[in-house]
């Protein structure tokens, strides 16, 4: 029988010291662990590493190679994850009525460029369901209005039905309470315009625009109780000149939103964030 190599992602942080490097590559090395990318980073006397490599022969289950690295781990005081590439994250998507965010996360994920489980979509507004209904993907009406605590009741139950590992809130315009986030006890993206804290509240492209504002930009974070001040994933910016109009503004914004959204799915699918002390190590 052909033997072939398997593919694995290991992530790890610790006190940064002498000879990390060649304790953790001579672990892998004595495994028969082929490294193919090797990416680290230190800062503030604190080490970061992102490995990825295959193993020959017979595949090794996640908790084994968990459970190998162990008395290293332990001596070097290290945090840290094997993880699968090939297992698809499950992924519940919040919405509101933009649609870009939404149909772009499902566009990727339908055509294979996102490598999630997308177990269900929730908005609290209906203008998407017909779509999902086509689609076949389980799509929940929640409506926000009234008492907070019943609506993120039903939003927590159908998180727990769908046990996702992350939930995406694609452009959904309704602010989580800390209660909310307490219970749920998984990540959280969101995706907001770079505009921030600049033009806080509403219309803030009208007031970029009356100010003249010449770059636009989108912002992907985790959510954290401190409102839109998450510890970022990824950001960009589009050059805009006078002649935009303010509608001409919020469509180069959609189409940032959507693509900064996209791009911070596929680190944490690709398992290249590690989330340190309020900000990210996003690995390329």
């Amino acid at each position: 029988m052909t033997q072939t190599a398997s593919e694995i992602i290991f992530l790890g942080q610790c006190k940064d010291q002498v000879g990390l490097d060649a304790r953790i590559t001579g672990f892998f090395a004595g495994e028969l662990f082929n490294i193919l990318d090797l990416a680290q980073h230190s800062e503030r006397g604190h080490f970061f590493i992102r490995i990825e490599g295959c193993e020959e022969g017979e595949r090794q289950a996640i908790q084994t190679w968990t459970e190998k690295f162990f008395p290293i781990a332990r001596e070097l005081d290290m945090e840290y994850s094997f993880h699968d590439p090939l297992e698809r994250p499950r992924v519940v998507l919040f919405c509101s009525k933009t649609l870009a965010c939404p149909l772009e996360i499902i566009s990727r994920w339908m055509s294979g460029d996102l490598r999630i489980d997308l177990r269900a979509v929730v908005s609290n507004h209906l203008e998407i369901e017909p779509v999902m209904t086509k689609l076949g993907i389980p799509f929940h009406y929640v409506p926000t209005t009234g008492d907070s605590k019943l609506f993120e009741k039903k939003q927590l139950e159908i998180i727990e039905q769908c046990d996702p590992d992350l939930v995406v809130l694609a452009r959904y315009m309704k602010i989580l309470s800390a209660e909310f986030l307490a219970e749920a006890r998984i990540p959280i993206i969101n995706i907001h315009h770079s505009f921030l804290p600049s033009f806080i509240g509403n219309n803030p492209y009208e007031q970029a625009y009356r100010r003249g504002v010449k770059l636009i930009g989108a912002t992907a974070h985790f959510v954290t109780s401190a409102l839109d001040e998450g510890p970022i994933i990824v950001q960009d910016v589009v050059r805009i000149g006078h002649q935009f109009s303010v509608l001409d503004m919020k469509q180069v914004g959609a189409d940032i939103e959507k693509q900064v959204l996209a791009s911070a799915l596929r680190k944490f699918i690709e398992h290249k964030i590690i989330d340190w002390q309020g900000r990210t190590i996003v690995f390329h």
